[in-house]
């Protein structure tokens, strides 16, 4: 059997920071793959009842240092997984489950648009 390489799909991983998150993530978009880095800044000061839980204003690098436009990120929790929104003006862009592992969040995503 032959892996299917057209998938649109990607993986990060959050750790905290001061003031948010780091990401490091990985993307498979239309047989290519893409990896790189990123940084959100927590927007919602309300104090969450979990601590990767909130909207964070986020910017994400590749490896070659190309930046892709900042997103807003949403992160709920929800009987013990993750659901995650990216959203750019408004409108869903990708959308993404994870679970803590080793005090950070794993997450896979797909693109929505």
């Amino acid at each position: 059997m032959q892996a299917r390489t057209d998938l649109n799909l990607g993986c990060v991983v959050y750790s905290e920071t001061e003031n948010g998150i780091a990401a490091e993530w990985i993307s498979n978009q239309n047989g290519k793959i893409r990896q790189g880095t990123g940084l959100g800044i927590r927007t919602d000061h309300q104090k969450p009842g979990n601590r990767f839980e909130g909207i964070f204003e986020v910017s994400y690098s590749d490896a070659d240092g190309n930046k892709a436009p900042n997103l807003e990120l949403t992160i709920l929790f929800n009987l013990g997984y993750y659901t995650l929104t990216w959203s750019r003006d408004g409108i869903i862009t990708d959308q993404g489950i994870g679970i803590m592992y080793d005090n950070k969040l794993v997450v896979s995503y797909a693109q929505v648009i």
